[in-house]
């Protein structure tokens, strides 16, 4: 006797309702992932442009001799009375020193304009970025004879609140022994 076959009315619905939400869950997996790679992709944008906004700060104190390689007295003085974030940052760098501010006397090259504690720069990306920058005469570790300048940058985004750090970078200058 032959065997009639089931009744599958309906069967094709379910299965294109189980297909929908496997690839509804699939897709909303990848908009997550597509989210994150987005902002990703911002901050690194970001931390690239302060890092170029940074190292430009670096390289100009690279190009001045080294008495140049220091901030305008006055600036300084003011900054250190009025900004407080400056402060709180100048008291969380590591090592002790004195300020390196420049003098006419001792040092016959003039000071450039961007020797100021601190500036607000546009970065390559269009952001605005607090610059702070920092000199200070310390000790040689390696040389007893003589000391060296050393130039912490630190850059803040202005878009964000609060100001976050995004980049800091330092870099030691020395002046070698005396002829």
């Amino acid at each position: 006797m032959p065997v009639r076959p089931r009744n599958e009315d309906g069967f094709l619905l379910i299965e294109l309702l189980a297909a929908t939400v496997i690839i509804t869950v699939a897709l909303l997996a990848l908009l997550g992932a597509y989210d994150q790679a987005w902002f990703s992709l911002h901050s690194g944008a970001k931390n690239s442009s302060a890092g170029i906004v940074a190292n430009n700060q670096l390289e100009l104190y690279a190009s001045l001799s080294y008495c140049a390689i220091a901030l305008d007295p006055t600036v300084l003085t003011s900054t250190k009375a009025t900004d407080s974030t400056y402060s709180t940052d100048e008291a969380s760098l590591s090592g002790t020193g004195t300020d390196a501010t420049y003098s006419s006397s001792t040092c016959t090259t003039s000071l450039p304009a961007q020797s100021v504690p601190v500036q607000t720069v546009t970065g390559g990306d269009g952001h605005r970025y607090k610059l702070e920058t920092f000199i200070r005469t310390m000790a040689n570790p390696t040389a007893t004879s003589w000391n060296e300048k050393v130039v912490t940058v630190i850059v803040r985004d202005l878009s964000t609140t609060g100001n976050p750090k995004v980049v800091t970078l330092q870099t030691a200058f020395d002046q070698g022994p005396s002829s």
